[in-house]
């Protein structure tokens, strides 16, 4: 190639770099401007148990969340939504859900309960650590409970739930 055909190429390879940047810059500023009109993904419903703050962070990460959901804790997780034990975490959670569609235009709950929790020892007087199957199933019973008062009272809202080990790992459980 001569001279002024390699300037030619080399001058069209940066107009197509200019054009990528640009491009990816513009979709930052939606980006951008879609968080600043107050939209992310979802909110997150977590326990406010100090074992598990890194990992549940880590566990949102995972799910390409990162900035991208609100985040309540209560003791307890989906317990504390639903259990006549913890009436004004009840209240809470609600007003929290209502807040973030409002506020936010979440679209949907994951919730994040996790093994050996304290609230659940207080709500059911009983550890299951020893039995994860039926600690699992403690977890699902409740967790099927606020999924059917999701349906109800935000049926425009997906839910997704899920329970953590103490080794951060997760798994969905509805």
């Amino acid at each position: 190639m001569c001279r002024l055909e390699l300037d030619h190429v080399d001058s069209m390879a940066r107009i197509s770099r200019r054009r990528l940047v640009a491009g990816i810059a513009g979709l930052s500023l939606l980006a951008l401007r879609a968080k600043a009109a107050g939209h992310v993904g979802a909110l997150a419903l977590t326990c406010i148990d100090y074992r598990l703050v890194d990992d549940a962070v880590h566990f949102f990460d995972g799910m390409h969340l990162t900035n991208e959901y609100d985040q309540l804790s209560l003791a307890g997780a989906s317990l504390a939504a639903v259990s006549e034990k913890f009436p004004s975490s009840n209240k809470a959670f609600w007003d929290h859900v209502q807040i973030a569609k409002d506020l936010h235009h979440v679209k949907k709950l994951i919730v994040l309960d996790h093994r050996d929790c304290g609230a659940y020892k207080v709500a059911f007087g009983k550890a299951f650590a020893a039995q994860p199957d039926a600690e699992t199933m403690q977890h699902k019973s409740v967790m099927l409970k606020l999924h059917a008062q999701m349906a109800k009272r935000h049926p425009d809202l997906a839910a997704e739930f899920y329970l953590m080990a103490l080794d951060g790992s997760a798994q969905r459980v509805l």
